[in-house]
């Protein structure tokens, strides 16, 4: 029969002992560098094997084992496939103004995190509206009034101003300065002042629409039946709702309208290009983050955040971090539907029936448990990453204060 003894070698220091500050970062961390498969005889020689999950007597089998793999599988299954589903349907290199249906793939439009946000409910939707460039319109659609006359007028120099900075990019990129072929130059110079015609033309023959609309928008936003916080009758709460619904609407579809016509003025440059030139791929977004609008820094962030999510989970490394931002993040949704019963509006009754707990607090709430017991550890990356760095740098700091002492 085997020893005690004879698997001294696999015990790690008491938990008493001091950790590096670096590994006490959380307690799932700290848990992971002193979790060790424990090995135990009885006294009638049975062979009874435990995963402890601390140093306490408290322990887990291995059904208990089995089932937080395949939890931690799942969830990362989850994330994974939503992070590669945005990637492959998001074009990140080129700017909006130059996806035209070649870009869509499969009939879907490109992945944006704008309708989802835009439809936030409860007491921080706010927060979610402020995170939307230019829900409202007032970016692009700034209302003059002509002090001598009355009349209202858009100022649309903000948008022109962008369509020749686009026009110059353009130019630069097919015929760089110096070139001694000025024709593209002359060409799309006429092309930009036949865009910038019609779109002041646009804006002259929706000025006085647009200027009602936001009169509309600031009586909304003033209104103090709106703004009271203990305004709970049903009736109320869909009157508001539904307003600012409409209100939006109406102001997505003059913006709409502008960004077609931004693409039109797009393909319009494109198509003065000869063959040879249009082997030449179309101007690419700057890569510098800071640089992007608001929108794709949202949209880049949460789609490579759910596929690295997804990715440590199923591979089990760094299990407990990647748990942890997937909780945040499922926070995150849950803050944005919250399950409350005198939210409006309703989840439709298709997805079921919730009273403050929804799928996605459950999700959160499983995805904490992977990061608590250190999942990773069984069928993972992670039982490397303790044996070979954490353990080795455990027992470096711990030798390193016995010694000072």
């Amino acid at each position: 029969m085997f020893d005690d003894e004879a698997f001294d070698d696999v015990s790690l220091p008491p938990v008493r002992r001091r950790l590096p500050p670096v590994l006490s970062i959380t307690p799932a961390i700290q848990f992971s560098t002193i979790a060790v498969i424990a090995i135990k005889w009885s006294s009638d020689g049975k062979d009874i094997r435990s995963f402890p999950l601390n140093s306490n007597r408290f322990q887990i089998g291995m059904l208990a084992v089995l089932a937080l793999v395949a939890l931690r599988l799942a969830l990362g299954c989850h994330f994974l496939y939503e992070g590669t589903w945005k990637i492959d349907h998001t074009d990140f290199v080129h700017a909006e103004r130059w996806k035209a249906d070649k870009w869509r793939i499969d009939g879907h439009e490109a992945f944006t995190a704008r309708p989802f946000l835009a439809l936030a409910k409860g007491p921080v939707s706010g927060l979610f509206y402020m995170m939307l460039p230019d829900i409202d319109g007032r970016e692009r659609l700034k209302v003059v009034v002509d002090p001598k006359t009355g009349k209202n007028s858009i100022d649309g120099s903000s948008q022109t101003k962008l369509w020749e900075q686009v026009r110059q990019d353009f130019a630069n990129r097919y015929r760089p300065t110096g070139s001694s072929d000025d024709k593209l130059i002359q060409d799309t110079k006429k092309t930009y002042e036949k865009f910038q015609k019609q779109f002041n033309e646009y804006l002259a023959e929706n000025a006085d629409d647009i200027a009602a609309y936001f009169q509309s928008l600031d009586r909304f936003q003033s209104d103090a039946e709106h703004n009271e916080l203990g305004q709970d009758a049903p009736f109320q709460k869909q009157r508001h709702w539904d307003e600012m619904m409409k209100l939006r609407g109406e102001a997505d579809k003059w913006v709409k309208d502008i960004e077609g016509q931004e693409r039109a003025y797009a393909n319009s440059l494109y198509s003065l290009l000869n063959e040879e030139d249009r082997k030449i791929d179309v101007p690419a977004d700057t890569w510098n983050p800071l640089k992007w609008d608001r929108m794709k820094q949202l949209n880049v962030m949460v789609t490579f955040s759910l596929f690295a999510i997804g990715l440590c989970l199923m591979l089990g490394f760094f299990t407990p971090l990647a748990a942890l931002g997937g909780a945040a993040f499922m926070f995150f949704v849950v803050m944005t539907q919250p399950a409350f019963p005198t939210i409006f509006p309703h989840d439709p009754p298709v997805v079921g029936h919730a009273l403050l707990v929804n799928k996605d607090f459950v999700e959160a709430v499983a995805l904490l448990v992977v990061a608590a017991t250190g999942a990773g550890r069984w069928g993972g990356l992670d039982f490397f990453v303790l044996r070979w760095f954490v353990h080795p740098i455990c027992a470096w700091w711990n030798k390193g204060k016995g010694e000072k002492k």
